[in-house]
C-alpha cells in the first residue's frame, strides 16, 4: 500500500466513522486536493486488495473488516488522555476501595460511549472460611462460599444422588475454620462424591466479571440488525476463555465475531491479572476507544507516569 492510498484509506474509514453512509469519492478527493480520477483509481486499487467494497447500487464505498483492522492497528501506540483527566481519575480511583472494579468499567463506558467489561482473575484462589450448601432438588447443590476479606463465591454442583440434610448438615459443619476441599479416607461414597464436586468448583482460578453500558450500543445505527445485537449481547456476557491481554498491552480484535469489535487493555493489580475491554460495532471510534482503555488501564494499575 501507497502513502497515498494509506491517507484515503484512513481518511474514509474516519469519515464513514463519522457519517454512518457510504463516502463517495468527489468528497474524498476534494478533502486531499486530489482529481477525482486520480481518487477514482485508487479507491480501485484498494477495493481489489480487500480494504474497501463498494455497496450495491451506491454512490460511495465503505471500508471492509481488513479496512477497519488497517486503520485501528495505525492508532497504536494510542493518543494519551490529557494529563489532568488521568491524574483525576487516579485521585478517584485512590479512594474507591473496594468499588474499584466497578467504578472502572463505569468510567470506562462513559468515557468512550460503548459497553466495558472487567475480567480478573486471581493469580492463587482466595482462602475459603466458610461453605453454606442448600438442595436445589434433583441431585442438584447451591454452594455459597465465604472467602476471605468477606467475599462471596457461588456455584452450583451436579451430583448422582440427591443428598440429604443431614449429609449437608454434615459437610458443611467440615466446612467451617481452616476449610479443606478434600474428601477423608473414611468417607461414604456418597460424601466422598460432594467433596470432589467442591474441590472441582472452588480450586480452579477464580475469575471475577464487571460490566457496564450494554444500553449504549442500543444508540447505534448497527442496532437495527438483531445478528448484531445477538453476536454482541453473548459476547458482552459470555466473553469466552481467550488468554487475558498481558498487563500493560493492548489488544484489537476486529470483526472476529461478525459485526462486532473489541478494544481491549491487560490490567495488574496485587494478586490479580486482568483485562478491560470496550466492544462496539466494526465502525468503532478506534482511537477513542483505545485512548480510554490505556489509560484507564494504567490509572487502575498506579501508575506514576502515563506513557504508551
Amino acid at each position: 500500500m501507497t502513502e497515498r492510498q494509506r491517507t484515503l484509506l484512513h481518511l474514509l474509514v474516519e469519515s464513514y466513522i463519522q457519517g454512518q453512509a457510504p463516502v463517495p469519492s468527489g468528497i474524498l478527493a476534494e478533502r486531499l486536493g486530489l482529481s477525482p480520477a486520480m481518487v477514482r483509481y485508487e479507491l480501485i486499487e484498494l477495493e481489489e486488495a480487500g480494504y474497501i467494497a463498494k455497496p450495491h447500487a451506491s454512490a460511495g464505498r465503505v471500508p471492509t473488516r481488513q479496512g477497519f483492522r488497517h486503520y485501528a492497528l495505525s492508532k497504536l501506540p494510542p493518543e494519551l488522555l490529557p494529563q489532568a483527566t488521568l491524574e483525576r481519575l487516579a485521585l478517584i480511583m485512590s479512594g474507591a476501595g473496594e468499588r474499584r472494579e466497578l467504578l472502572l468499567v463505569q468510567v470506562a463506558s462513559r468515557l468512550s460511549g460503548y459497553p466495558a467489561l472487567l475480567r480478573l482473575r486471581l493469580q492463587r484462589p482466595s482462602r475459603i472460611r466458610q461453605v453454606h450448601l442448600s438442595s436445589l432438588g434433583g441431585g442438584k447443590v447451591l454452594a455459597v462460599a465465604v472467602l476471605e476479606g468477606g467475599r462471596v463465591r457461588e456455584a452450583r454442583l451436579d451430583l448422582s444422588f440427591a443428598p440429604s440434610e443431614a449429609q449437608l448438615a454434615e459437610a458443611e459443619g467440615r466446612l467451617r475454620g481452616q476449610v479443606v476441599l478434600e474428601p477423608r479416607s473414611g468417607d461414604t461414597p456418597a460424601m466422598r462424591e460432594l467433596f470432589e464436586a467442591l474441590k472441582r468448583a472452588f480450586t480452579q482460578d477464580e475469575l471475577t466479571e464487571y460490566r457496564e453500558g450494554m444500553g449504549l450500543l442500543l444508540g447505534e445505527p448497527e442496532a437495527m440488525d438483531p445478528v448484531f445485537l445477538r453476536h454482541a449481547l453473548e459476547l458482552f456476557e459470555a466473553p469466552g476463555n481467550e488468554p487475558l491481554t498481558p498487563p500493560g498491552g493492548l489488544n484489537v480484535r476486529v470483526g472476529e465475531i461478525e459485526g462486532v469489535s473489541l478494544v481491549q487493555a491487560g490490567v495488574a493489580l496485587g494478586e490479580a491479572v486482568g483485562e478491560l475491554s470496550l466492544l462496539g460495532p466494526l465502525r468503532m471510534r478506534y482511537p477513542q476507544a483505545l485512548s480510554v482503555a490505556f489509560g484507564l488501564s494504567q490509572v487502575y494499575m498506579g501508575k506514576d507516569r502515563y506513557a504508551s
